[in-house]
């Protein structure tokens, strides 16, 4: 039904623990949300940027039935724990695997929207170094097949503010909107330009079939992303105060160009003015890349995401000794257009644009150099283009069984 064994079995897995717990029924409606990766653009969501991103053939299985009561019920199908509360009382400050989803139906409950109460049972092939990619397609997912169910009266956007509400909520700025549009909106191996100043994306397609994807998770949690990351934001808006006393009416680094920022260098601190400048220089970039998108120019767009990851590593200080190690070391190997680090991830991962010709090489020799660096195993993860939130249709559901 989808490409992969793996998704399949996922799928017949939960339809059949739905229907043990809750049994058969017409009504019920099953979604698989994508993860997304974003290429290039990231740090820059927090000052009205521009990204480039897609979504990946790793998904969240979300399978949903309206009760006649106020009840929800929980469960996913690697814990097995059923979770159940009433929706006028989903918060109850337990940091749990359901948080982020407890805070949605307070949202939709607020809101007016969720009367009445729901069965869900829920699961997952996502690699958790896949990061906000896998959280929001945790959140999108579960809100979008929730609009199905009952038949909200909101559209797609006004889905995508209720996620971003409660991420802001739940764990802060870095939440990407990027991703958010990237898996409620993606097409079929396609890729995706947003722009956050105005909210409006464009489809492209993937630049050359020759090429995939490859992740690389080294496993290594990375404990301290989260206050990194709000250090390079409050960085940031500390450059765009100082900027305020030459410029009257900057918002944000979106109104800051190039040429203004180097001619007023000495007005700011160095650190300050190295992460300005990579928030300015990375904007610039993705509109190139745009540019080599439309033109199939696959190797013109690796470039830049080199220059990305480095710049993420010398002006942003983000980057991690033995992620830069596999970046590094991925760029020396035959068939690989480009490498670079996955931003706020729990564990630090790399992505990789590879000939499809040397995926094998390309794996077995990048496993090789990290043993012998760390005397530890890498985890990579071959990965395709995939399109946006799917609906899973009843009979699709029953074939898949059969």
């Amino acid at each position: 039904m989808y490409p992969g064994n793996e998704i399949n079995s996922k799928i017949v897995q939960a339809k059949k623990l739905f229907e043990n717990l809750y049994g058969k029924s017409p009504r019920l409606v099953a979604n698989i949300s994508p993860a997304s990766l974003i290429f290039m653009g990231d740090h820059t969501h927090y000052n009205e940027g521009v990204l480039i991103s897609t979504c990946i053939d790793r998904y969240w299985i979300f399978i949903i039935n309206k009760r006649n009561d106020s009840q929800v019920n929980l469960i996913s199908t690697e814990s097995r724990d059923i979770v159940t509360f009433s929706i006028s009382a989903s918060e109850n400050g337990t940091k749990d695997f359901y948080q982020l989803l407890r805070g949605l139906i307070k949202i939709l409950f607020d809101e007016g929207h969720l009367k009445y109460g729901f069965d869900c049972v829920l699961s997952s092939n996502i690699p958790e170094c896949f990061g906000l990619g896998s959280l929001a397609s945790y959140q999108v997912g579960f809100v979008n097949t929730l609009m199905k169910v009952f038949r909200f009266e909101f559209d797609n956007k006004t889905a995508l503010e209720y996620v971003r509400k409660n991420e802001l909520n739940l764990i802060g700025k870095i939440s990407n909107i990027a991703h958010h549009y990237t898996i409620m909106f993606g097409k079929e191996k396609k890729i995706f330009f947003l722009d956050l100043k105005t909210l409006e994306y464009k489809i492209l397609p993937w630049p050359d079939n020759n090429f995939s994807l490859v992740i690389c998770d080294t496993i290594e949690r990375n404990e301290n992303r989260l206050q990194i990351c709000n250090e390079r934001i409050d960085e940031c808006a500390i450059g765009v105060k100082g900027l305020r006393l030459y410029i009257w009416g900057i918002k944000n680094l979106r109104d800051v160009g190039l040429d203004f920022l180097l001619k007023h260098y000495h007005m700011l601190p160095k650190l300050i003015f190295n992460r300005v400048l990579f928030n300015v220089n990375e904007r610039l970039r993705v509109d190139k890349a745009f540019n080599f998108l439309k033109n199939k120019s696959i190797k013109e767009f690796s470039a830049l995401i080199i220059k990305s990851h480095l710049d993420l590593i010398h002006n942003y200080d983000i980057g991690f000794e033995n992620c830069n190690f596999i970046v590094e070391e991925s760029i020396k190997i035959k068939g690989v257009a480009c490498s670079k680090m996955i931003s706020c991830t729990p564990r630090n991962s790399s992505f990789h644009i590879v000939e499809n010709s040397d995926l094998e090489h390309f794996t077995n020799t990048v496993k090789n150099l990290f043993k012998a660096k760390y005397q530890k195993q890498l985890i990579t993860h071959v990965v395709k283009l995939s399109g946006g939130i799917k609906k899973i249709s009843l009979k699709e559901l029953s074939s898949v069984i059969q």
